[in-house]
């Protein structure tokens, strides 16, 4: 068994009483440490031991239950609390586990839970057993550790109660054939942007069967391959067969104008590699972007010429028109004097081609 160094947990929770008079009360709860590695083959057990803290002033009753990590058809990870009477096995990890119950812990509807005083703290032990069949790989189980409401609180009070939940992460690994697979997927920046500052969002996604410790950073390129700026981003869990997503901004110092192109590096320990040298993705993207002034110069710029032909061809039919109702004019005042027989020559309009 492989267990982190002892990390010290702490979220406070506070339950106040919203009656006049009443004093609020500063309720916390306390781990010894939020995670366990075990690496065991299917068909064998593990154990192991959280102390439980109270650093409060008030009693607490902490409720002990196990529950799975669930990957959802798109990678998104949530928690699952198993039901009474679900079936145990290899698709549900917190069957696996047992906490083991001593003299200081009680039972209620099947759930145990015990007492803390202030400033106590007790041990909760806890086995498992990896059932046959269960395939190589990275599983989790959380054992949860909550708190109850506080006692002696009446129905017809006016108040609010915030409970608190903490988790320690129990990461068994069943032996077997290791499979390390991540991607990028997908990998997003738009083609134009008018401004200056470059959106991106990606994807992590691990298709392996075991947890993966990725970092990842954004770098925009200016045209001549000057890196401009960079964002290392957090370091990141990705679960098997779970993804990790992100998204943010780069804006370099200065008016962009031109061709850029957008680089995502995503850098990933190899198991059991011999070298410090991690694993490395890449992907880029290419992006034109035009500042807002001069997009703002453009269009009116272009406005004011579309206007301009516009106000020409405009002027240019209204002159039409005037010359076609001269000419229409000039034809009825010659078809007039030819019916009333007069001797002059009648000429009609030079462009109607009449005689």
């Amino acid at each position: 068994m492989r267990r982190h160094a002892a990390l010290a947990v702490f979220v406070v929770l506070v339950a106040a009483l919203l009656v006049p008079g009443s004093a609020s009360a500063e309720r916390t709860l306390a781990l010894s440490t939020g995670s366990f590695e075990f690496q065991v083959a299917a068909g064998q057990t593990g154990k192991g031991s959280v102390i439980v803290m109270n650093p409060s002033k008030e009693p607490i009753e902490v409720y002990i239950y196990a529950g799975n990590q669930v990957v959802d058809e798109e990678g998104r990870v949530s928690f699952e609390i198993p039901k009474p009477g679900d079936v145990g096995g290899v698709g549900n990890p917190a069957s696996w586990l047992q906490v083991t119950m001593s003299a200081d812990m009680k039972s209620r509807g099947n759930v145990p839970y015990i007492e803390l005083d202030p400033n106590e703290r007790k041990q909760v032990d806890f086995t498992f057993e990896v059932p046959e069949g269960v395939p190589p790989g990275d599983h989790q189980i959380l054992l949860f550790f909550e708190m109850a409401p506080p006692k002696n609180v009446q129905a017809d009070e006016a108040h609010a109660l915030v409970s608190g939940r903490l988790a320690a992460r129990i990461r068994i690994r069943v032996k077997g054939e290791i499979v390390e697979r991540v991607l990028i997927k997908p990998f997003v920046v738009r083609s134009f942007i008018i401004g200056d500052r470059v959106p991106y969002s990606y994807a992590i996604r691990n298709e392996g069967n075991i947890d993966k410790i990725v970092r990842a950073s954004v770098t925009l390129i200016a045209s001549s391959g000057a890196e401009l700026v960079s964002q290392e981003q957090t370091e990141t869990t990705v679960y098997a067969g779970a993804m990790a997503e992100n998204a943010g901004v780069v804006r370099p110092p200065g008016t962009m104008l031109g061709r850029y192109t957008v680089r995502l590096d995503v850098e990933y320990p190899r198991e059991g590699a011999q070298t410090d040298i991690p694993e490395r993705l890449t992907e880029q993207r290419t992006v034109w972007v035009v500042p807002l002034w001069l997009a703002i110069a453009v269009i009116l710029v272009l406005g004011g010429l579309a206007m301009w032909a516009s106000w020409r061809a405009s002027l240019k039919a209204a002159r039409r028109k005037i010359e076609r109702e001269r000419r229409e004019a000039r034809r009825r005042e010659a078809r007039a004097r030819a019916e009333a027989g007069s001797d002059e020559p009648v000429w009609a309009d030079e462009d109607s081609g009449e005689r």
